[in-house]
């Protein structure tokens, strides 16, 4: 999240409804609900250099407000990704359903949701009327946050993902971390203090959908349907297999 001296957010204008997001949520639901494992898509923009980005990014979840934004976690410290999304802040998605014989290739743009402390080149739009844009995506960051068990928690006290030489063993000593309430009652708490650097770490990394390509080869041939956002309306197309 942007601080007052950030670029104003832009204002989201209604869309009309998704018509790609329930089957999306039926074929997570069929794949990935009742598991326990992380959910990685794949994702790819373009560096500086020209030369394609390529990321894995851990799902999160789908913003309840609006079906067009996924959230996935980005510490403020990822030199690496937190790179490559402001050289291109738009990207495309793959993301497989392996289970119901799915594919989706998302098309979209990055937004960074980071703490009010933070400021990033890239501030999700406003969503709704009630709240302003800062308000709103601290209150989603706070409970992602809050959603994420103790070791997703302190993996935002360690050093930047990627980055080599490797550093020293003690950099990783936080292996898990509690979310915690400040206790008035004490003038300095460790534990409070590493709970709140490593909150102010986290970032929502925001993707809002433009373009969903849907494959469904559970037939043959199979069926692949384009659909398109233009003019606040969304438009599919039946596309070759």
């Amino acid at each position: 999240m942007s601080s007052p001296s950030s670029p104003t957010s832009p204002i989201l204008a209604s869309p009309s409804p998704a018509p790609w997001f329930p089957m999306l949520k039926k074929s997570y639901t069929k794949n990935f609900l009742y598991t326990d494992d992380p959910v990685y898509i794949s994702m790819a923009n373009i560096k500086r250099s020209g030369d394609v980005s390529m990321h894995c990014l851990q799902f999160l979840s789908f913003l309840e407000d609006d079906p067009r934004f996924l959230h996935f976690p980005l510490a403020m410290n990822d030199n690496l990704l937190m790179g490559d999304i402001k050289s291109d802040p738009n990207a495309r998605l793959s993301w497989t359903m392996p289970k119901s014989k799915e594919y989706y290739k998302l098309t979209g743009r990055f937004y960074i949701a980071s703490a009010p402390i933070q400021v990033t080149r890239f501030p999700p739009p406003r969503v709704t009327n009630e709240l302003s844009a800062q308000e709103f995506w601290e209150k989603e960051r706070q409970k992602q946050w809050k959603a994420l068990d103790d070791k997703a928690r302190a993996m935002f006290t360690w050093p930047s993902r990627g980055e080599m030489p490797k550093a020293d063993k003690v950099a990783f000593t936080c292996q898990s971390l509690k979310h915690t309430v400040p206790d008035p009652r004490k003038k300095t708490d460790e534990t409070q203090v590493v709970h709140d650097i490593a909150m102010d770490n986290f970032c929502l990394l925001v993707y809002k959908v433009s373009e969903v390509e849907y494959l469904d080869y559970t037939s043959f041939p199979p069926k692949r349907t384009v659909y398109t956002l233009k003019d606040s309306r969304w438009i599919a197309k039946e596309a070759n297999p």
